[in-house]
């Protein structure tokens, strides 16, 4: 009992004076931050801000220039993290079934085909598409391969899950819808939530922790110590109107 609690109160990932970047070309530099269990950050940035570098240090695909980017110990290996990519890297040349293209989730982890199988279509119904497990990836809406795509992270059972836009391209409804079931998982699944968003949106509604990422720096916190103008301004390089949530919220 008191490994768990003191499991519970180290936080996932450590990031401490960490230079990040490729060969002798930083992208990030100086980045400190702690995630914690339960948290939903939201990433956001310009294109090219270094959201992707830092979730590949995350992921352990390239290590630090300078300082740690460290994971607590029962994530060492990462299987217990489900990554979701923009679909925009899936491979449109390879034809699948949406039960085969979730399944996929589970590579490299043995388990016998009946428990595969078995835990593929639960995690389909929890995303509810098993009723076209059988169709094309191809051949859905965006919104049901965007629930695929979830789908294949969640089959891992992960502690933590990082989702790189994945509203990018669905209409009003089927963000909302898909918005509403990731909130879920963190809350009820007490699953941590990675959301790499250029909606400010989607951060200023569901966020506990934002991370704003400019000029080789990133600006990271409790959501409401750096989510505001001033910090903003700095990420966008314009005046942004605050909150403009609300703002949204009264004209509908």
């Amino acid at each position: 009992m008191e490994k768990e609690q003191a499991q519970q109160e180290t936080p996932i990932i450590v990031a401490e004076k960490a230079n990040i970047g490729y060969g002798k070309k930083v992208i990030l530099q100086d980045v400190n931050m702690e995630i914690h269990s339960g948290d939903f950050w939201c990433f956001i940035g310009s294109n090219g801000s270094g959201k992707t570098s830092l979730i590949k240090s995350i992921l352990g695909a390239i290590k630090t220039l300078r300082g740690v980017v460290v994971l607590r110990k029962d994530f060492a290996r990462r299987t217990r993290i489900g990554f979701v990519p923009q679909e925009s890297e899936l491979n449109k040349s390879v034809s699948t079934t949406l039960e085969e293209f979730v399944a996929c989730g589970l590579a490299g982890i043995p388990f016998k085909k009946s428990v595969r199988h078995k835990r593929t279509l639960k995690v389909m119904e929890i995303m509810g598409i098993k009723h076209i497990k059988n169709s094309s990836i191809w051949n859905v809406s965006g919104g049901q391969r965007q629930r695929a795509m979830i789908a294949r992270a969640l089959i891992r059972d992960p502690l933590l899950m990082i989702v790189d836009e994945p509203t990018s391209g669905l209409d009003f409804r089927a963000a909302h819808e898909l918005l509403q079931t990731i909130t879920d998982l963190n809350r009820d699944k007490k699953i941590t939530v990675i959301f790499v968003t250029h909606d400010l949106n989607i951060c200023q509604e569901l966020a506990s922790h934002v991370a704003m990422f400019h000029d080789q720096k990133v600006i990271a916190g409790v959501k409401e110590e750096v989510f505001n103008s001033e910090n903003l301004e700095k990420t966008f390089g314009i005046a942004v109107e605050f909150p403009f949530y609300r703002t949204l919220k009264s004209k509908e």
